[in-house]
C-alpha cells in the first residue's frame, strides 16, 4: 500500500511461490516504485513473506531496491526446478534455486578453526550479539565472498551451535541464527593472524531498520491491532516471525491493549519495539529467525538449579546484589469523556520502611481504569526485576534461556534455594586460555 501524501505509488506487482518450495523459499513479491516529485524515478522493489506467516497477515519484509533498471511496467517472476526467473520485454535474469554449500566453522577443524567466540543474549539491543574470531594464520580468509568463501559475505546467516564432547561423541544444540554485520583482520608480532566476525541478532536487525514514512495503528476503530499484533507486523519488516509456539504466559495487556501508535519517518525499529514493550510487562526474546513475548509471572516455578548439590549445575563465582528500587508507580490517562484516570501499584514492603520512590507515566491511550492499572503494574514489575541484580559464572549450559526462572544455592554467600530470573546470558569460549563458560545476569523472579 502506497503511503499517503508522499507522491509515491507501487505499480504492476507480481508474486510467486515455487510449486514445491525448498525449506528456505517463500513467496516473493516485486513491484515498480514510482516517485512523481523532484527528482522523479522508477525502480523495481522486492520483498518476501516471512516464513511461517500468512498472506492475510501482510507480514512482508521491508521492500528494497535490487536492480539498477527502470521497469515502467514492472517485472514478472517465475521458477522452474533449477532457477528463479525474472523478466521484462527487454531483459531476462535468473538465479539458482539451490542453496550454496555452507562454510563450516568449528573449534577443531584446521580449515575453519574458531579461536574464540562471545555470544550475548539480552532483553535489550546491543552493538553486536555474536563475536566470532577465526584462525587466519594461513591467510585462508583473505577473499571473503569469493570461491570457497562465497557464502562469507555481509548479512550472511550464521547458525550457532553450542555443546560438549561426551561419551556419545560431539553433542550440540542450536543457539540461534545471526547475521554478519562486519569483520576485522588483526595481527601482531605476538599473536596469530585472525579474522573476527561481528554478527547481529533480531535486536540488531531492528536497530538498523527505520520507518520509511509515517506509520500508524489504531487511529480509529477500523481493523484494531493489539500490542502483540503490532509487534508481529513490525518484526516482519526485518524478517523475524513473532510466535507463541510453544505457548508462553502472556499478559492481558499485550493482547487486549490497542494503542494509537504513530511512527514518524526515520524512527528506529528498536525505538518502536521499546515503545510498544513499555505498554506491557512482557519481555521480548529473539530465538534465531523467530521471537516470542513472555510475561514474567512472579509465581513462575523454577526450571533449573545452580549450586553445590549433586544434581545442581556448579557455580564458579557469584555476586548477589539487592538494592532499593521503585516503591510505587502511577499511570494516568483520560477516558472518552476526558475524565482523568489515575491508577497506582505499590510495594508496601518498601513503603513501610519510609521509602517513597515514584515513577509515573501519562498516556492518552489509557482510556479505562483496567488499562491504566495494567500500565502501573508493568512499571513496578519491570523495576522489581532489577531489585535483585546478580551475576553467576558457570560452566556453559546450552539449554539456558532468557526469562527462565532458576534456583540458586551458594552457601559461601548465604544463598539457599533462592529464585532468580535470567535477564542476560553471555557465553565465552577461548581455546587459547581453555575457557568455555557463561555469565548469567539475574534479577528478581
Amino acid at each position: 500500500m502506497a503511503p499517503d501524501g508522499e507522491d509515491v505509488t507501487y505499480e504492476y506487482p507480481d508474486c510467486h511461490l515455487p510449486l514445491t518450495p525448498e525449506t528456505y523459499e517463500t513467496t516473493r513479491v516485486t513491484a515498480a516504485e514510482k516517485f512523481a516529485g523532484t527528482t522523479a524515478y522508477t525502480r523495481p522493489l522486492t520483498c518476501h513473506m516471512v516464513k511461517g506467516t500468512y498472506w492475510s497477515d501482510t507480514t512482508f519484509t521491508e521492500p528494497k531496491p535490487f536492480l539498477d533498471i527502470a521497469p515502467s511496467y514492472g517485472l514478472r517472476l517465475t521458477t522452474d526446478t533449477s532457477y528463479w526467473w525474472l523478466e521484462r520485454p527487454s531483459g531476462v535474469w535468473r538465479a539458482t534455486r539451490a542453496a550454496a554449500d555452507p562454510l563450516v566453522l568449528t573449534t577443531d577443524a584446521p580449515s575453519g578453526r574458531i579461536v574464540s567466540l562471545t555470544h550475548r543474549q539480552s532483553l535489550t539491543p546491543d552493538t553486536w550479539s555474536l563475536l566470532l574470531t577465526l584462525d587466519n594464520s594461513r591467510g585462508q580468509y583473505a577473499s571473503p565472498g569469493e570461491g570457497a568463501l562465497a557464502s562469507l559475505r555481509f548479512r550472511a546467516e550464521i547458525v550457532l551451535k553450542l555443546g560438549y564432547k561426551t561419551t556419545a561423541g560431539s553433542e550440540t544444540s542450536e543457539a540461534g541464527t545471526y547475521w554478519i554485520d562486519g569483520w576485522e583482520y588483526s595481527t601482531t608480532q605476538q599473536t596469530q593472524p585472525t579474522l573476527t566476525l561481528f554478527c547481529l541478532d533480531g535486536w540488531g536487525l531492528a536497530q538498523r531498520w527505520t520507518a520509511r514514512y509515517q506509520m500508524r495503528w489504531n487511529k480509529d476503530d477500523v481493523n484494531p491491532r493489539s500490542v502483540w499484533q503490532i509487534l508481529y507486523q513490525l518484526l516482519a519488516r526485518v524478517g523475524i516471525h513473532l510466535t507463541n509456539e510453544p505457548a508462553k504466559p502472556q499478559s492481558s495487556a499485550v493482547n487486549n491493549f490497542y494503542p494509537d501508535l504513530v511512527l514518524d519517518p526515520g524512527t528506529q525499529g528498536t525505538q518502536a519495539l521499546n515503545r510498544l514493550l513499555s505498554f506491557v510487562p512482557d519481555g521480548l526474546v529473539f530465538r534465531g529467525q523467530e521471537a516470542f513475548t513472555k510475561n514474567p509471572l512472579a509465581n513462575e516455578a523454577s526450571s533449573y538449579s545452580y549450586g553445590a548439590g549433586v544434581a545442581d549445575h556448579p557455580i564458579a563465582t557469584g555476586q548477589y546484589n539487592h538494592a532499593v528500587t521503585l516503591s510505587r508507580s502511577r499511570a494516568l490517562g483520560r477516558d472518552d469523556s476526558d475524565n482523568r484516570i489515575l491508577e497506582e501499584a505499590l510495594d508496601w514492603d518498601l513503603l513501610s520502611l519510609g521509602i517513597d520512590t515514584l515513577e509515573q507515566a501519562y498516556d492518552p491511550n489509557l482510556q479505562t481504569a483496567t488499562r491504566a492499572q495494567e500500565r502501573a503494574d508493568a512499571i513496578l514489575r519491570e523495576a522489581s526485576l532489577r531489585a535483585k541484580r546478580s551475576n553467576l559464572v558457570v560452566p556453559t549450559n546450552v539449554g539456558q534461556e532468557l526469562l527462565d526462572v532458576v534456583e540458586v544455592t551458594d552457601a559461601r554467600c548465604g544463598i539457599d534455594q533462592k529464585k532468580y530470573r535470567v535477564l542476560a546470558i553471555e557465553t565465552d569460549y577461548d581455546r587459547r586460555v581453555a575457557r568455555y563458560d557463561q555469565i548469567l545476569t539475574l534479577g528478581a523472579p
